[in-house]
């Protein structure tokens, strides 16, 4: 189940490469990242971890990830970013609260509706600790050279 679930976001995550015209030498590399993401929000649930936690975790490997890549292949690291959190959006989920309002189940519907916008603010919040964690890295880095320069 997991080979099949490692393939499928590979497959999605190439796609939505392809579609939306990111570099052809990128491409695999877009992949990659949708499949360290759905690894690590695949992983995680294993050990115990909500759904929350497991959405925020992955977000943030792939944020990291796809700052890493852009500095290797010099190219923005939104291409991996977005390519790599495809396989974490929340579309099913979405789909039956859509599904539960339309049903009259107003309650299901609100419930669910909640569920996918939580989900959808660890994948935010995620994608966004990530990059902060490595803008502080760099920062320090650079701070310390400075320091030593006076």
């Amino acid at each position: 189940m997991l080979l099949q679930g490692l393939a499928l976001s590979f497959a999605s995550s190439v796609a939505w490469c392809v579609l939306f015209n990111v570099p052809v030498r990128t491409i695999v590399a877009g992949g990659f990242a949708g499949v360290v993401g759905f690894l690590v929000y695949s992983i995680l649930p294993i050990y115990g971890a909500e759904v929350l936690l497991s959405t925020f975790v992955s977000a943030a490997a792939v944020s990291l990830l796809s700052q890493l890549l852009s500095i290797i292949l010099r190219v923005p690291s939104t291409n991996f970013s977005v390519a790599g959190i495809i396989p974490l959006v929340p579309g099913s989920l979405a789909y039956k609260a859509m599904l539960a309002f339309v049903n009259n189940d107003y309650v299901g519907g609100i419930t669910l509706a909640t569920k996918t916008l939580m989900v959808a603010g660890a994948i935010a919040s995620g994608l966004i600790f990530g990059i902060s964690v490595l803008t502080i890295w760099k920062g320090a880095r650079y701070a310390g050279k400075r320091a030593q320069r006076d």
